[in-house]
């Protein structure tokens, strides 16, 4: 009898503990396809931080599935080429999305959008390479004194409604500063030309007065003279107050600019030769100068 009973015991608990055990599996089931549910809404509604929490909590309810490791990993990885295209780190972002992309057993719609995005950051890496070259070639016209050729090669630049797009800020910004010191620099070329016209029509004048007394024997003397004067612009431009400006002056003044909020960098040596000489031109600091012609 005694026998009989402890049978009877042990069924009722094996039956107890499977029962626990199958209502168990059975919750964490429902668990996990809520979850990896949830997750796949979130990614359809770009709540991307939702849906990695929720591929998360699936992996938790079944360690190592394979579906949800892959659904959070392709999620992670558009972030991470989002993050980056926002950044303007475009070689990084191509790569995110290109690993997106060709990931098998996960979401479709990322799929979908990561292609969309590397075409995207494709299209604007080649957008990045045209500008540059514009650029560099303003920037040398802009170095051998061409300020009004560099502005214009600049036109082809501001022109380009892209080039105003926020992933192209760095080298707009570059664009601007040197337009400004394009600018600048034909400022500074018209005030020395201006000058130079108002010395030689002085020296004409003086000339044409003298011209009046000379003797017959000086007046032969100036004709057979076969000589000329000659007024550098280059020389002129490399002058402050009549002193030749120095590296040092250069190097110092290119710190100025910079916490001014200019760009020094983009500048030339001419150009920041150029700013010191407006800025003294106009009674300015050169902190002011900047600040006023050079942002």
């Amino acid at each position: 009898m005694k026998k009989w009973v402890w049978v009877v015991a042990t069924i009722v608990v094996a039956l107890l503990i499977g029962g626990y055990a199958y209502s168990n599996h059975h919750a964490t089931a429902k668990e996990y396809q809520a979850a990896m549910a949830n997750g796949r809404t979130a990614i359809q509604s770009k709540h991307y931080t939702q849906a990695e929490s929720y591929f998360q909590n699936a992996l938790k309810r079944r360690l190592n599935d394979q579906t949800a490791q892959h659904y959070l990993t392709q999620t992670q990885r558009y972030v991470s080429g989002e993050n980056a295209l926002e950044a303007r780190h475009f070689s990084s972002a191509q790569k995110y999305y290109g690993e997106v992309k060709d990931t098998s057993n996960a979401s479709t719609v990322l799929v979908k959008r990561a292609k969309d995005r590397y075409k995207q950051v494709k299209e604007i890496r080649t957008n990045v390479k045209q500008f540059k070259q514009i650029l560099n070639k303003a920037q040398g016209e802009n170095k051998a004194l061409n300020y009004g050729q560099s502005n214009t090669t600049l036109d082809e630049l501001f022109n380009n409604a892209k080039f105003r797009q926020s992933y192209y800020k760095d080298l707009y910004d570059q664009a601007l500063a040197l337009r400004k010191s394009n600018n600048a620099g034909q400022t500074s070329e018209t005030s020395s030309a201006a000058s130079s016209s108002s010395s030689t029509d002085s020296s004409s004048s003086a000339a044409s007065s003298s011209s009046a007394s000379l003797t017959s024997a000086e007046k032969q003397a100036a004709s057979n003279y076969s000589g000329s004067n000659e007024y550098t612009v280059t020389q002129s431009q490399k002058e402050l107050d009549g002193k030749t400006i120095t590296d040092g002056q250069i190097s110092s003044a290119r710190q100025t600019i910079n916490a001014a909020g200019g760009q020094a960098d983009a500048m030339s040596d001419q150009d920041v030769r150029v700013a010191l000489q407006q800025a003294n031109k106009k009674g300015l600091s050169l902190t002011k100068y900047t600040q006023q012609y050079l942002k």
